[in-house]
């Protein structure tokens, strides 16, 4: 039997669906008789929602005028308890409309158009909508209701894979992604751009023996990066029912560097110790022409537990710089704490950033999303928000205000659970000054579950 095969057969077929048939994408449990990720907070909810009244305890900013939307996973069917991955399951929007300061209202949908179920984030991109996820899945068009389409976004009448964290170039408004799809192209990944009319302008093909799991990629002013990185596709776990890739300590992690202005495929790789991220803060070029890399970065994660990363090493914000003349890289640890989902402003991708923003946890074992970190990285320090005890954020997303003077002006949106309650919140913070609290929390009528991605949309 072919590779081919032995990966439809096992589940692992169209659209890069785990054996429950579903998108992969992104974190785990923790391996326990009750599974971590189907307990509490993570445990998906089973109501569609509409709510036009919201309560709000203080003031929404008047300039916030748009649709505050976040993805995840929510299985609507209970899965296999000892099987399920917190990749797993059918996308679920949750959304708030916000309009000259007040709160319109709270929904949530299924992601179920364009015959996929994406479920890692969602984008705005040439003044559409998309639900996005990795590994073949198909993107989604979303209208401003919040309703999957059965369009077939940015190919015409065709349908291809995405990703779950593609790059928007400001100067070209073009959007740059990594794309990779092993049930159908086992050997090689993409590298996709999409002009800034919102059509494929350009696949180039990529060899990529290694199978590594790309969920991230970067931009610089010159180059698409590509992380080649420990955690690799593994036939073993995917025979099993697992979610089919595992840390590979035979595997040379690498950072590579492809010229994104001249065509050419050839890849300029720096080799890095043992590391694993899903998440970049972001990537830029400093003066002297080096690339700088920051990300949250694992030491060890899908190895002895097969549900996901947080009990074998916590991730932790970590600089990578690569010396494009001697082909060195350095790293340096920038924090000891544990943080993930990081934010910047959205029109510094590719460009140097002085703030970012991450969610922390002050259990590295058990993450509890107890605060917001903002860096200074012109000052080599940071600020951070804390929820409360009994309160839970997710990644928090940094909304410019109308012509900024400064890059932190703007307001940080997170949604909040409460769990003496079991309800969440979504509140808004003034990025530069978290320590003075929520200007606004907008109640919402249902708790929304620990997930992944989520976006402003201007409306």
């Amino acid at each position: 039997m072919d590779r081919r095969k032995f990966l439809k057969i096992s589940g692992f077929g169209v659209g890069g669906a785990i054996v429950t048939g579903l998108g992969v994408n992104m974190f785990g449990g923790f391996g326990s008789k009750e599974n971590y990720y189907l307990q509490g907070n993570y445990a998906p909810v089973k109501e569609l929602v509409t709510e036009t009244r919201l309560e709000v305890v203080g003031n929404i900013p008047k300039n916030l005028n748009g649709l505050f939307l976040r993805n995840g996973p929510n299985p609507m069917s209970p899965p296999d308890a000892k099987k399920y991955h917190w990749f797993s399951g059918e996308g679920m929007l949750h959304g708030v409309r916000l309009d000259s300061g007040n709160a319109l209202w709270y929904k949530n949908r299924l992601v179920s158009g364009n015959d996929s179920t994406a479920n890692t984030s969602v984008i705005s991109h040439a003044d559409k909508i998309y639900a996005i996820v990795e590994a073949g899945n198909f993107p989604v068009e979303i209208d401003k209701e919040m309703n999957s389409l059965e369009t077939k976004p940015f190919y015409g009448n065709r349908n291809e894979g995405f990703t779950a964290h593609p790059k928007l170039d400001v100067n070209t408004g073009e959007m740059h992604a990594m794309c990779y799809d092993y049930a159908n192209n086992f050997n090689s990944i993409n590298y996709v751009v999409i002009d800034k009319d919102g059509n494929h302008k350009s696949t180039q093909e990529i060899e990529f023996p290694s199978k590594s799991m790309l969920h991230e990629c970067a931009i610089t002013e010159n180059y698409m990066l590509v992380f080649d990185l420990a955690v690799t596709f593994s036939f073993y776990k995917l025979g099993r029912g697992y979610f089919p890739f595992s840390w590979n300590d035979n595997h040379q992690s690498r950072i590579g560097l492809l010229n994104r202005h001249n065509g050419s495929k050839k890849i300029k790789w720096f080799e890095i110790d043992p590391a694993y991220f899903f998440h970049t803060v972001n990537a830029y070029e400093d003066t002297n022409g080096n690339v700088v890399v920051d990300a949250a970065n694992y030491d060890r994660l899908f190895d002895t537990d097969w549900n996901g990363p947080f009990t074998e090493s916590p991730p932790q914000l970590t600089r990578w710089k690569l010396n494009v003349q001697s082909g060195v890289s350095k790293k340096s640890r920038l924090d000891d704490r544990s943080v993930e989902f990081p934010r910047i402003h959205p029109d510094l991708s590719g460009k140097y950033n002085q703030f970012g923003y991450l969610l922390a946890s002050a259990n590295a074992s058990t993450p509890d999303f107890s605060s917001i970190v903002k860096y200074d990285f012109n000052n080599d320090s940071s600020t951070a928000y804390e929820f409360g005890q009994g309160h839970m954020g997710a990644e928090p997303v940094f909304v410019p205000s109308e012509n900024p003077t400064s890059e932190d002006e703007g307001y940080l949106l997170s949604f909040v659970y409460n769990q003496a309650d079991d309800i969440s919140d979504l509140i808004i913070l003034n990025a530069q000054d978290l320590n003075s609290g929520p200007l606004a929390r907008i109640k919402l009528p249902q708790r929304v579950p620990y997930g992944f991605h989520g976006n402003w949309i201007t409306l």
